[in-house]
């Protein structure tokens, strides 16, 4: 909770917005020191010299941080030209986990999105398309004997493969389904100016190299924000909450 902005400002409310014990001094309170991060919420709070309760009115240790974090979407499965039953019960490959981490920090972790269905439709149908996201679109699924599209929004799944109508002379194939769309998550969070949060994002399924291939799943991405600032991810990098 932040110091209010106006009415008496003590000591022991000083004591409870940053730290510290009894006996309680002002001059363990400098910004930058043991007690009060280097913060744009601590920005009045001088780092030497003179220090006045007043300039502690309206200043906090933490900053509200807003995050929005999808993992990688999941590629689509992969359609056969001839039967392809046989390979029901396995999928294409899933997207990777996106995560947020720093010191003191409890991890958020969005989960990648699950890899389509080898030969899960019919025999002589198109492959399903993949799941859409918030940031775009999945991948389409593949026409007869034609592989599935790779996702186009960051966080959707692949397209499936196509299968094949069959004809006099053979049975016909089994289609693919799309891929999943990586798990997207948003909320609020307190977190100590100064602290470096690390943002790992997720990949994307693969698309494999059986029969008519199912599309690669779209990476996923990560944006935080807090007052006036903002930094978006669609690869790993770190930020310092200032």
């Amino acid at each position: 909770m932040a110091i209010p902005a106006s009415g008496p400002v003590t000591l022991a409310a000083l004591q409870a917005e940053y730290g510290g014990t009894d006996p309680i001094s002002l001059n363990e309170y400098y910004r930058g020191g043991a007690y009060v991060p280097d913060g744009t919420g601590t920005a009045t709070i001088p780092t030497s010299g003179a220090i006045t309760l007043d300039n502690f009115r309206g200043t906090s240790k933490t900053a509200t941080v807003t995050y929005a974090i999808i993992g990688g979407g999941g590629a689509g499965g992969f359609g056969v030209a001839n039967e392809g039953e046989n390979n029901r019960g396995t999928f294409g490959a899933a997207g990777g986990a996106s995560s947020i981490s720093g010191p003191n920090f409890q991890t958020i972790t969005a989960a990648g999105g699950a890899g389509g269905q080898n030969c899960g439709g019919n025999r002589g149908t198109a492959g399903t398309a993949g799941a859409s996201t918030a940031y775009g679109s999945g991948g389409a699924g593949g026409a007869l004997n034609s592989n599935g599209s790779a996702a186009s929004g960051l966080g959707a799944g692949g397209g499936g493969g196509g299968g094949d109508s069959g004809s006099t002379y053979d049975s016909g194939g089994c289609s693919g389904f799309g891929g999943g769309a990586g798990t997207l998550l948003t909320g609020t969070v307190e977190v100590v100016y100064g602290t470096e949060l690390t943002v790992a994002i997720g990949g994307g399924g693969g698309t494999n190299a059986v029969g008519y291939f199912g599309g690669a799943g779209a990476g996923g991405r990560c944006q935080i924000s807090w007052g006036a600032n903002s930094s978006t991810f669609t690869s790993n990098g770190s930020v310092t909450i200032t």
